[in-house]
């Protein structure tokens, strides 16, 4: 692929929602689109909206020439912007902001930084902007299981304060949400540092609700709203359904941003139950999110905007979107469907036959345009068939997903044409 006029970008990261969404978005556009992936045999890879591959470094192995390696990228390839896809990408470029030359870097503000990337923060400021949150504290040694359970009831959320740190960039942190007092022993028993968790009730009834925006200077020029059709038990969305905007949301929205003066992207988790209209802010996601494939499919283009914006390029937005449409990743959603089956987690047997049904059914909501594909498009469709592939690769050897996220041989930093 040569480069093309509208410029060069760099996307850090692998996976097959954010990255190969953004990859493609930015492709189409008419972009150059480089990447600098961690899981080197990453399907995402595949798309042929990638121009070239950056095998860097890991910065967890060695900071140093983690800096020289994508420093010497973006000068060689005179890349315009970097885009980080991840919390483990965006924790090195923001520490290193200064020293990547003319390269604009999609990152926000340091004080948006500071707060909205630690959940205790978030929370303390969400509760001075009038903005329902969770009752909750962070947990400290020694606090027993019996004791949480009698201020906070069941099921009982323990999650990490910060996703990734820079002593963990290659561990997620896992949130657990324990329906058990002896489930609630195990996981405390199982965290090292209590300091870095918080421990919040459970808000009951409730749906995972997300507002995206593109903001300005702390002014929202474009939202889209989603509501969670399925997810893993305190995991990401596999399937989910675009919606109107809902005020008393948006204006949640809004405050955080004009407070925080975010620009760029940003994607608001609420939960929110149906039946009393109650929510409660769960997290704000100040990079892009794994329900981006929904927006994106709708034309709601928040890649190519942002790019659009950085480069102080004009705009046309707010685009306007329908909702009722949804969008899916089969690998992720077959799995969390499988697990939420075995768990005997649907109302009745009839419940989980529908959504079985619903599953099966994809390639026909495709057909009349009600359902989009996070991984398979028909102007991309390697990437979803590599992703099905490297699946059973996984199954047929379970040690494999590991070995495609360790450093290959020879130099440190190749660069592939793809």
């Amino acid at each position: 692929m040569s480069d093309r006029s509208r410029g060069r970008i760099l996307v850090v990261g692998d996976d097959m929602r954010i990255f190969l969404t953004v990859a493609r978005s930015l492709g189409r556009a008419g972009y150059t689109v480089h990447a600098a992936p961690f899981n080197w045999r990453a399907p995402a890879l595949k798309s042929r909206y990638i121009a070239k591959a950056h095998f860097l470094t890991r910065y967890s192995d060695d900071p140093n020439a983690w800096l020289a390696e994508i420093k010497a990228v973006v000068v060689q390839h005179d890349l315009q912007v970097v885009i980080p896809c991840c919390d483990r990408a965006i924790l090195p470029l923001d520490r290193h902001r200064a020293e990547l030359g003319s390269a604009i870097l999609a990152l926000p503000g340091q004080k948006a930084m500071e707060t909205l990337f630690d959940k205790v923060r978030t929370k303390a400021l969400a509760e001075t902007l009038g903005i329902p949150v969770a009752s909750g504290h962070q947990l400290t040694s020694g606090q027993s299981a019996a004791g949480l359970v009698a201020r906070y009831g069941l099921p009982v959320v323990v999650k990490p304060k910060c996703s990734y740190s820079f002593d963990r960039l290659t561990t997620w942190g896992r949130v657990h949400i324990a329906e058990t007092t002896k489930e609630l022993e195990a996981v405390l028993t199982s965290i090292e540092d209590p300091e870095r968790y918080l421990v919040e009730d459970y808000f009951k009834g409730g749906v995972g609700v997300g507002v995206s925006v593109l903001t300005h200077q702390g002014t929202i020029i474009q939202a889209f709203q989603h509501r969670r059709l399925r997810e893993g038990w305190g995991g990401s969305s596999s399937y989910r359904i675009s919606e109107d905007c809902e005020p008393a949301l948006l204006d949640a929205a809004t405050k955080v941003c004009a407070k925080m003066r975010i620009d760029g992207v940003c994607m608001f988790e609420f939960r929110r139950n149906a039946v009393d209209g109650s929510w409660i802010l769960l997290e704000v996601n100040a990079r892009f999110w794994g329900s981006l494939p929904l927006p994106v499919g709708m034309g709601v283009d928040f890649p190519n905007a942002l790019c659009e914006l950085l480069l102080a390029r004009p705009l046309s937005l707010p685009v306007p979107y329908r909702a009722g449409i949804r969008s899916r990743n089969t690998v992720l959603d077959g799995f969390n469907l499988l697990k939420a089956t075995r768990q005997r987690r649907f109302e009745s047997l009839g419940a989980c036959i529908a959504a079985w049904a619903d599953y099966s059914a994809q390639p026909l909501w495709w057909a009349l345009g009600l359902e989009h594909s996070d991984s398979f498009t028909l102007d991309d469709p390697v990437p979803g068939f590599a992703e099905i592939w490297d699946l059973f690769k996984r199954l047929a050897r379970p040690d494999m997903h590991e070995l495609n996220r360790r450093p290959g041989e020879g130099p440190a930093v190749v660069a592939q044409t793809l």
